[in-house]
């Protein structure tokens, strides 16, 4: 009997969206970490064809300037020697391509499956008013449906073929992966059958694209395609979304392009083209025999990273971890027991410094005043060595007690689940109180395989944290529901989504093939779309938003007229997600202008150009007049008209280091990270303000 066990990794891949037709493929090494032998950071993307060689800013538009896709890459590992039981980390185990030997027998083939769609429209809303995430689930309660209109029953007919986008199953079979098998209205969906051993047509499957007869009006555009499935010379699949649209619909369900945008997060009558759903592969040997691998990866295509080398304090790496640890005995050294093994010792360069690195890195995409830049790159210089300083007197903990203070207690980002700022995640907090205690001096570190390297460095890329509702993924990480609870089998290993087997044999024309899907909290298994689902829609509008804000809730209750100037509410505006979203940023063209001088170099918001100078408060008229107080300094660095990020989005630029910026001189600090390809022509947008900054701080447009 065989010992070997097959993993398909990621566990948990990220496709990024674009309007480009062409690609490249998603970083396989973790943001903002040093790489040996080379000068740039990790978190940069790889050019396709290539096993691991990074983009430079030339890569990141087509010569038509258009914004280019990220591909997810999925690869399989085989684990000879398999225990019956699974510990974490395991043996490193070996990548199986084309052209590998598995048991003896030599692989000639890989075919892919792979299922896109999108729930938005039939999901709850996520009520950022409230802000209690995954709460708002508990006791079998939910939420407020959204688009009530069709429907207050998630699960009525009317409401899944008119708010659901669904493009079925696509197989690929790596002998003709050149060609590419598109998620569209167009193209027969297709699967590997487990009973044939065969790649089978699904004719009969009811392919749904709601509203998406019209033509392109105002920013809105009918969606009839999800994207795409690739795979490598070596047999890896690759996994390309959508080109990042919105699509307004009527009452109806018919295309609406005139439909208004009235919120951040929750807009009823708009769908967009990202999307979620499982990844499956079955090897074919050489003497034709053929072996489905036993458990399953997810593809999750989410918005554009526009500061990819930028690390998040909180990743998403950190709340699915701190799950994995505190609800699935993933490493009993650590935590167990409902409690953190104080003889624990965290390994520096894993567990203590990535959160130091990350606080050293937000000077690049926030607007940090001098002393607090110098505070931040101190961060650096710290070794697995106990610090000095009492740093833990500068670290908000994590017991809800300081979740009220904002400055001088890091992080400096605003919370989320009814919290007002910020925390590191409980291993985070108890990783870096272990170190100011000796523990890290003399720790061994976890060695993880490529596999599961890879698992991890996918997250580590994306943000976590506050999740209100987030950019990659949301408040359902922290749900042991949503996973494959059955780790311990060496076929399945850690982090997978509760997969919901899915018989395509049985779909029929007529009818809807998904349901409802996971709800957070239950044991129901997940669904295509059901990641996405309890994401903002469209996801432009909340990316639009999450520039500054004063925390919610305030510590002193909500800002009034006649209180702004006076009292005990917080008046400070805050960052979202500064590594996810930059707020502010320095510009390479602006530091060439100053002869590398960055402290001649002013910082400019991110957004900006045309439509985003806040000059007066953020209504827009087809909407109804807003309820909470607003001021202009709330609302610089966005659109004040949320219809123009439908549009404004690809103008946007990346931030990444120097080293990787074409044409750039060897004079210049290669530690600068800096934005390049912007498609704002001409500052439009209002001076950046160095924090502390408030709601009532005078705003001004730019002399230029």
């Amino acid at each position: 009997m065989s010992q070997t066990s097959l993993r398909i990794h990621p566990a948990i891949g990220m496709a990024r969206v674009g309007n480009s037709t062409e690609y490249y493929l998603g970083p396989e090494t973790m943001a903002a970490r040093p790489q040996e032998g080379s000068d740039t950071t990790g978190g940069l993307p790889i050019k396709p064809n290539t096993e691991s060689t990074t983009i430079t800013s030339a890569d990141l538009r087509d010569a038509q300037g258009r914004l280019k896709r990220q591909a997810a890459r999925f690869k399989i590992f085989q684990y000879p020697n398999s225990p019956s039981s699974l510990s974490y980390p395991s043996s490193p185990g070996e990548e199986v391509k084309i052209g590998s030997v598995v048991d003896g027998k030599k692989v000639s083939n890989i075919i892919w499956t792979a299922h896109l769609a999108n729930k938005k429209a039939n999901c709850w809303e996520i009520d950022e008013t409230a802000n209690k995430g995954i709460e708002l689930y508990k006791n079998g309660n939910t939420p407020p449906l959204r688009n009530l209109p069709f429907g207050n029953n998630a699960a009525d007919i009317n409401r899944l073929q008119k708010l659901i986008i669904d493009a079925g199953p696509r197989a690929i079979n790596s002998a003709n992966g050149s060609s590419p098998i598109k998620f569209d209205n167009h193209t027969i969906a297709s699967y590997f059958d487990t009973s044939s051993k065969e790649i089978k047509a699904a004719p009969n499957y009811p392919i749904q694209f709601p509203a998406s007869n019209g033509s392109e009006s105002d920013g809105s555009t009918p969606i009839n395609y999800l994207g795409e499935l690739l795979t490598d010379s070596s047999g890896r699949l690759l996994v390309l979304g959508g080109h990042g649209l919105a699509c307004g619909f009527n009452n109806e369900g018919s295309f609406d392009g005139n439909q208004p945008l009235c919120a951040d997060v929750d807009n009823d009558n708009w769908l967009d083209d990202t999307s979620d759903g499982p990844v499956t592969a079955v090897l074919i040997f050489e003497d034709g025999s053929k072996l489905p691998i036993p458990g399953s990866a997810w593809v999750v295509v989410t918005d554009p990273a526009y500061a990819p080398q930028t690390l998040n304090v909180v990743t998403l790496w950190d709340d699915v971890y701190n799950t994995w640890l505190e609800k699935f005995d993933l490493q009993p050294e650590v935590y167990s027991n409902k409690s953190y093994n104080h003889d624990y010792q965290p390994d520096f360069n894993e567990d203590v410094f990535p959160v130091l690195n990350a606080a050293h890195m937000q000077r690049w995409t926030t607007n940090l005043p001098d002393q607090a830049v110098n505070a931040h790159k101190s961060m650096m210089n710290f070794t697995k060595e106990p610090p000095k300083m009492n740093i833990m007197s500068f670290i908000r903990k994590v017991d809800g007690s300081q979740n009220s203070k904002g400055s001088p207690l890091m992080p400096l980002s605003l919370g989320d689940a009814n919290q007002s700022f910020l925390t590191l995640s409980h291993q985070q907090y108890f990783f870096m109180e272990q170190w100011t205690k000796g523990k890290c001096v003399g720790a061994t570190p976890l060695k993880l395989g490529a596999g599961e390297q890879l698992d991890k460095t996918v997250l580590v890329n994306c943000l976590g944290g506050r999740f209100s509702p987030g950019i990659d993924m949301t408040f359902i990480v922290r749900d042991p529901n949503l996973y494959n609870s059955r780790w311990h089998d060496p076929n399945i290993g850690p982090f997978r989504i509760n997969t919901e087997p899915l018989d395509y044999a049985k779909a029929t024309k007529d009818k809807p093939f998904l349901g409802v899907g996971y709800i957070p909290l239950r044991p129901d298994p997940v669904q295509p779309g059901d990641i996405c689902k309890f994401m903002a829609i469209p996801w432009h509008t909340d990316y639009n938003s999450c520039a500054t804000h004063t925390p919610n809730p305030n510590p002193g209750g909500k800002i009034t007229n006649e209180n702004v100037y006076g009292g005990e509410v917080n008046t400070t505006l805050y960052w979202s997600w500064p590594a996810q979203r930059p707020v502010a940023v320095y510009t390479f063209k602006d530091l060439s202008v100053n002869e590398g001088n960055l402290k001649n170099t002013i910082q400019r918001f991110s957004v900006r150009g045309e439509g985003t100078a806040a000059t007066s408060p953020m209504d827009n008229p087809d909407c109804p007049p807003s309820k909470d107080f607003d001021t202009v300094a709330m609302n610089v660095g966005r659109y004040q008209n949320r219809k123009n990020i439908l549009t404004g989005w690809i103008k946007i630029g990346t931030v990444i280091q120097g080293t990787a910026i074409d044409d750039y001189p060897d004079s210049y600090d290669k530690d600068y990270y800096l934005e390049v390809q912007s498609e704002f022509d001409k500052d439009y947008s209002n001076l950046v303000i160095q924090w502390p900054n408030n709601v009532d701080d005078k705003v001004e447009p730019p002399e230029n």
